[in-house]
């Protein structure tokens, strides 16, 4: 018969933990490898699908467009899918036509003010800006001057775009945001009333 000794005691339960460590990582490690052939039908999947499609070298489109679809099919508030939707549709048509304008639509609907969706959003409106409608126009400029007032991002968004009126446009209106922000800390002087 073996003798119980406090090493004997100390070496059993070393390895009794470094047991269940190893049973434990391998239990996280399985949960965290998805096998491909087992895919839950949840939208945060689908965004994931779509955006992998649309960022590979040579972006599949119809791809991205039907994981968009089907993650509306499970949260119909996905401001994101309707953007992808917008996006995709333009690029396919070269211009924003109809259908394009009313998921641009949905978009604001499901998130008028972002934050998620803010800066690609105003970065395809405004470079769209000629083509947009007037009622797209007034939310866009809602949402930067939103987005100018309380963060610091406004100018690089302005960089970004491309298009020399919508430019110009988002250049105003995110200047305005800006004097509001320094008015409401009292930095600019109000208009004479």
């Amino acid at each position: 018969m073996a003798r119980t000794t406090p090493r004997t005691l100390k070496t059993t339960a070393i390895v009794a933990l470094a047991i269940a460590a190893a049973g434990g990582a391998a239990i996280t490690t399985a949960g965290l490898i998805w096998p491909t052939e087992i895919s839950p039908d949840l939208a945060p999947v689908h965004e994931m699908r779509a955006d992998r499609a649309l960022s590979a070298q040579y972006p599949q489109t119809i791809k991205a467009d039907q994981e968009s679809q089907a993650a509306l099919a499970q949260a119909p508030a996905t401001a994101n899918a309707w953007l992808r939707r917008a996006y995709v549709r333009q690029l396919g048509t070269q211009t924003l036509d109809g259908q394009a304008l009313d998921y641009l639509d949905k978009s604001y609907q499901a998130a008028p003010l972002g934050p998620d969706v803010t800066r690609w959003r105003l970065r395809f409106i405004f470079e769209h800006w000629p083509e947009t409608t007037p009622a797209l126009r007034a939310l866009a400029v809602n949402e930067m001057r939103n987005f100018a007032r309380y963060h610091s991002g406004g100018p690089d968004i302005v960089r970004a775009i491309h298009n020399p009126t919508g430019r110009w446009a988002a250049a105003l209106i995110e200047r305005s945001g800006h004097n509001d922000a320094l008015r409401d800390h009292g930095l600019l002087a109000k208009a004479a009333e």
